[in-house]
């Protein structure tokens, strides 16, 4: 399906859909490494950030369309009147080029007032309040050469609406005649009707990225016939000034409280981090704070254990974790950012591949310990008790493997992200 541009295109434009502010150190580091390889790739192009997932496009459901006869000519012909309807030439310009670490945003999951914030603009977007500001951003965005949607980890098992936004935005740029890419994506859905939606999006984008070998695995599983390009997350890319020197702090943990609870590792967790501290002090730490803060209150009242971390950018709080002698972590970014600045990581699986599926592709695949199998406290405090025996053997073991990995990821997005794209 096609439909004629509706916007005066401006094909100089690049336009990147990602968090440009955030709560979440990782989404923060991602942005900037996206925003940065495509000034470098396309130096002759204009750059723009727009945020992720609008308020307006709460009005849409997965559910509404999964009712349709044909759900995929539902949602092409749900873009293509979105599409008609944008001005022919936006006059906003609801952009940015920054990207702010915003610790004072809140998670929705919790918070009651925020949530019903968050359902009454769902109400408002759905009877038309802000269509007018939206549709000029739609505009802004269908009227770049080339759209690049990076929605990181939100295609995730129990996704459904979320996805569906970003999906139905490249599907309007796609219409529109513009070059479209989604990159670092994790895919994980398990909705059948939002897997064939992907599946098409996917298969119209000039290119498309996962960032690990389960998330194609996945894709096939659900009947996806897309063929990404397979590369590691791409906070990997990050560029951060080392320490001069490290360690000393003892241990940091960081642990994804809400796949704590989920898979119900609470009491165990509870045990471990007795046992932690029978090794010396350990400080609780996460780059997504207003997530795991409020499961720490309990492990805080204990002798030994504090917290830092959450009011810094991606870089100092990268920079951050190097003063330990060994970071325990599940949250995948706080993996990542930690490898880069020459933190001695310790990973930390819990019940999904992303963090796995990340070590996979860097050559480190037996490193996490996963928490779903037999005796994983043990190996867990025999690979603790290993890393600290020779820190610095291990941080240069780490530094081998993402080298490569930096190397891999810089030449291959180089290639696939051809002048054909922008030009």
């Amino acid at each position: 399906m096609s439909t004629a541009p509706a916007t005066t295109a401006d094909r100089r434009r690049v336009v990147l859909i990602t968090k440009t502010a955030t709560q979440n150190q990782g989404n923060q580091a991602l942005s900037i490494v996206w925003r940065d390889f495509l000034a470098r790739r396309y130096p002759e192009a204009e750059v723009r950030l727009v945020e992720r997932a609008p308020a307006y496009l709460k009005r849409y459901t997965l559910a509404a369309i999964a009712r349709q006869r044909d759900p995929v000519a539902a949602f092409d012909a749900l873009a293509a009147s979105l599409v008609a309807r944008m001005p022919r030439s936006a006059t906003a310009d609801p952009s940015v080029w920054n990207v702010r670490h915003d610790p004072d945003q809140q998670q929705v999951i919790r918070f009651l007032k925020l949530r019903q914030a968050l359902r009454l603009r769902g109400r408002l977007a759905r009877i038309g309040v802000g269509e007018a500001a939206y549709l000029e951003r739609l505009s802004y965005i269908c009227g770049a050469r080339l759209v690049v949607v990076n929605p990181a980890g939100e295609f995730q098992a129990n996704a459904t609406d979320t996805p569906l936004h970003y999906l139905l935005e490249t599907r309007c740029a796609q219409l529109s005649g513009a070059s479209t890419a989604f990159v670092n994506l994790s895919f994980e859905v398990a909705d059948p009707v939002l897997a064939r939606l992907s599946d098409h999006v996917f298969r119209h984008c000039d290119l498309s990225e996962f960032r690990d070998t389960e998330s194609l695995e996945h894709l096939r599983a659900t009947g996806g016939t897309a063929e990404p390009l397979i590369l590691p997350d791409g906070a990997i890319m990050s560029a951060i000034a080392r320490p001069e020197s490290g360690g000393g702090k003892g241990l940091a943990l960081a642990i994804n409280a809400l796949q704590v609870r989920e898979h119900a590792l609470a009491e165990k967790w509870d045990a471990m981090v007795d046992q932690l501290l029978t090794a010396g002090l350990v400080t609780l730490t996460s780059n997504e704070w207003t997530t795991d803060f409020p499961f720490w209150h309990k492990y805080l009242e204990r002798d030994g254990v504090t917290c830092e971390g959450s009011d810094l950018p991606y870089d100092e709080y990268a920079r951050l974790l190097v003063g330990y002698d060994v970071v325990v972590s599940s949250r995948l970014h706080t993996c990542v950012l930690g490898l880069v600045a020459g933190a001695a990581i310790v990973p930390v699986e819990t019940g999904t591949f992303k963090l796995s599926g990340f070590f996979n592709m860097i050559g480190m695949a037996d490193e996490p310990v996963r928490m779903d199998s037999a005796g994983w406290q043990d190996r867990l405090l025999e690979r603790i008790a290993a890393v600290r025996s020779d820190r610095a053997a291990r941080i240069a073991m780490q530094d081998r493997h993402v080298d490569a990995a930096r190397a891999r990821f810089e030449q291959e997005l180089t290639a696939a992200f051809t002048d054909r794209l922008a030009d």
